[in-house]
């Protein structure tokens, strides 16, 4: 979930001080929503939920958004966790082999109860309350300490009145005259696909250079190997300060000392799962062509049970050599980093950038 506009300040040994600004996103008066949503235009919501690999094509504006539409968007958006054990004991009759993860994901999630035929009914269409209803399952059904008040028609015994406070406070709900909220309304899927955006999307250039993000993954290094630090998942405040650190936790230990100071305790500790959306939040940009790895890409491969990151300084494809920095094993912690290894793309997932200063 994105944090209000905030600031956050870090003095970086070695770097100076630098201020970065974590959410700079939204324009205007968005706080509530009329019957239609129309503040960012479909196209802009196309494209960016397609360059982050939410949806292949762009929307047809006139569609109804279905339950597994917005359920697979949310998958992808966390990292399309793949519960393949669950696959063999939690049996779900009404969803294709393509969606069969996305379904056991919300399912195990809390966030899309099967009925008692064990059916998802993946076809149902949604309202625009079921849909902030889901977004407030997926973020932890956060309670709202201030009521926001305002509200002309909103229906205090309906399932989505708490989400509907939550979607306002969070300002994903666009002011109008009368301040209504139509949550029976059927919600389009561009519609849909907006309130994610209003969400998830940073609109800012991303504060940080390729060269200052390498120099603090240097740092880090320099910190583990001196320090005597071992490999494993570390639980500290920042992230690696209780002497343990891993490749994910590299990376959130670096943007912690860039001043990202908005992560969970021990920085991304479901790997994968937790880096990919805070990365996306923060204004790096993803991409599932291996041809956008480059100088200070964050490269996630498929290797091992959880996956694994690296940083890259530099890759020479005809000898398939990389320099790059990687704490991914105990070995690599005590050595003098970035290393020089061999790559030839195997396993590659996706590739995370700065966008270009």
């Amino acid at each position: 979930m994105m944090l209000s506009v905030s600031v956050f300040v870090s003095a970086v040994a070695g770097y100076g001080t630098r201020t970065v600004y974590a959410d700079t996103r939204r324009e205007g008066d968005i706080v509530y929503l009329d019957s239609e949503i129309t503040d960012v235009s479909d196209d802009t919501v196309n494209e960016w939920a397609m360059e982050a690999g939410l949806i292949e094509e762009p929307v047809d504006s006139e569609s109804i958004c279905t339950k597994m539409d917005l359920i697979r968007v949310l998958w992808f958006r966390n990292c399309s966790p793949e519960y393949k054990a669950d696959a063999l004991t939690t049996k779900i009759k009404d969803v294709s082999k393509e969606d069969i993860y996305a379904a056991l994901w919300a399912y195990k999630k809390g966030i899309s109860a099967l009925d008692a035929q064990k059916n998802f009914n993946p076809d149902t269409q949604l309202t625009h309350g079921d849909v902030l209803q889901t977004l407030w399952f997926v973020n932890g059904k956060p309670v709202v300490s201030n009521e926001i008040t305002g509200f002309v028609d909103l229906d205090t015994s309906s399932t989505y009145y708490l989400a509907v406070l939550w979607a306002a406070d969070q300002k994903l709900l666009i002011k109008d005259e009368k301040a209504n909220f139509d949550g029976s309304a059927a919600c389009r899927m561009i519609d849909a696909l907006r309130y994610v955006y209003y969400l998830y999307h940073v609109r800012s250039t991303f504060p940080i250079t390729k060269t200052q993000f390498l120099e603090a993954c240097e740092g880090v290094t320099v910190q583990a190997r001196e320090g005597n630090y071992h490999y494993g998942d570390s639980d500290a405040t920042p992230p690696t300060t209780d002497g343990f650190i891993s490749c994910d936790r590299l990376v959130a230990k670096a943007l912690w000392d860039l001043g990202y100071t908005d992560q969970t305790p021990g920085g991304f500790a479901n790997g994968h799962e937790d880096m990919f959306p805070y990365l996306l939040d923060h204004g790096f940009v993803q991409s599932f062509d291996i041809a956008d790895v480059g100088y200070g890409s964050i490269v996630c491969t498929s290797s091992g049970q959880y996956g694994h990151t690296f940083v890259l300084v530099s890759w020479d494809q005809e000898t398939n050599t990389v320099i790059r920095y990687d704490e991914g094993s105990e070995a690599r912690i005590h050595a003098v980093q970035p290393l020089q290894e061999g790559w030839n793309g195997g396993d590659f997932r996706c590739v995370f950038n700065i966008p270009d200063e």
